[in-house]
């Protein structure tokens, strides 16, 4: 499920509003998020800000909430805020980590966690598309339409891509996997999924970093790749 409340369907921001409406006997709750996540991407650190009126210590607020929650959704901390705190506004930058495998084949049990992508790819060519993103630049033709934003210009601090070995019980699901790492200071509706897809495509040879910096550049009307699927895509971390 994806985080905004929809008309219809569950989503994460829906469910967290019925239990703190639960929890506060009253429809009076406003929650706000630290951004958008689509339908099958992860959040390890989401942050939401809630305003409920009634005073419940923050360390038995978690408690009170997960109580209430499917266990596919966690509040991991709480902690009192003042109100010109904004989860979107007030954070410096967000680090999304997008994780894949090339192999062949890899375990059922992973699936919805990471995607398989089964190509040869090259990965050290990919390494040097990465540093291409890094810096301010247009990334126009990194965003999906459908969300209104006053600029289509973001900087992006660090991008890489990681090898991990598994190891001990979990290497039965992946035995090697590599992270799409990025850190930057806001990001626009699936942008990192659309990175991620030019540099798929930079690695099996589609594209060149020529291609790449071009699309930094000017507007075009073809992709460099196809939006990568969401279930590889986690929120790892939001710095304030």
């Amino acid at each position: 499920m994806g985080f905004q409340v929809q008309s219809v369907g569950q989503t994460i921001q829906g469910e967290l509003n019925s239990a703190l409406k639960i929890l506060s006997k009253t429809e009076n709750v406003k929650t706000i998020g630290s951004g958008r996540t689509d339908a099958g991407v992860h959040a390890f650190a989401q942050v939401v800000r809630i305003e409920i009126p009634v005073d419940i210590p923050p360390e038995n607020l978690a408690r009170a909430i997960n109580s209430q929650l499917a266990l596919d959704i966690r509040v991991t901390d709480v902690s009192r805020t003042t109100m010109d705190f904004h989860p979107i506004f007030s954070a410096k930058s967000k680090e999304y980590n997008y994780v894949f495998s090339n192999r062949e084949a890899i375990s059922p049990f992973a699936h919805e966690l990471v995607t398989l992508f089964p190509y040869d790819l090259d990965i050290e060519l990919m390494r040097e598309g990465c540093k291409i993103f890094c810096g301010e630049h247009d990334f126009i033709n990194f965003q999906c339409t459908g969300t209104e934003v006053g600029t289509t210009v973001r900087q992006i601090f660090e991008c890489e891509i990681l090898h991990f070995m598994g190891s001990g019980h979990f290497a039965h699901m992946l035995e090697d996997y590599y992270v799409f790492r990025v850190v930057g200071n806001g990001f626009l509706k699936q942008m990192v999924r659309l990175m991620m897809g030019a540099i798929w495509s930079l690695g099996r040879g589609k594209i060149t970093l020529k291609d790449l910096k071009k699309a930094l550049k000017i507007q075009q009307d073809q992709r460099l790749g196809a939006t990568a699927p969401p279930q590889g895509l986690y929120l790892k971390e939001v710095h304030y």
